[in-house]
């Protein structure tokens, strides 16, 4: 695969010329044209505001996938709130009934005692 070098033509222009082909010759000539193969300010704006955007896309991929983490961690936290409230109301009810036993049991244990002595 040949590749494109500027200086071929330049070269290859001034050996049809019969001049001979000097690093200076072949530099002041290469200096007096234009290339085509020389960057301009356009195409590295253009590749810079492709990369620009692509850097962009990349940032906002980021940020929904981590909002979408998010989002589904909030509602892993929005389920074990239901659970805990749900426990935190059976334990309340449990406590309620539990002190309601005992207060019975001792109500029962201070009033039998009385009726056992007067049996």
């Amino acid at each position: 695969m040949a590749t494109y070098r500027p200086q071929d033509p330049a070269s290859a222009a001034l050996a049809a010329r019969h001049h001979p082909v000097t690093p200076d010759t072949l530099a002041r000539r290469l200096r007096a044209r234009p290339s085509a193969v020389r960057s301009t300010v356009i195409p590295i704006q253009d590749a810079l505001a492709q990369v620009q955007h692509w850097r962009e896309q990349l940032i906002t991929r980021d940020l929904l996938q981590h909002r979408r983490q998010l989002i589904v961690l909030r509602f892993e936290l929005e389920v074990q709130w239901r659970r805990l409230g749900e426990n935190w109301a059976y334990l309340t009810m449990m406590l309620r009934e539990t002190d309601a036993l005992l207060q019975n049991s001792m109500t029962a244990l201070c009033g039998g005692g009385t009726d056992v002595d007067a049996q």
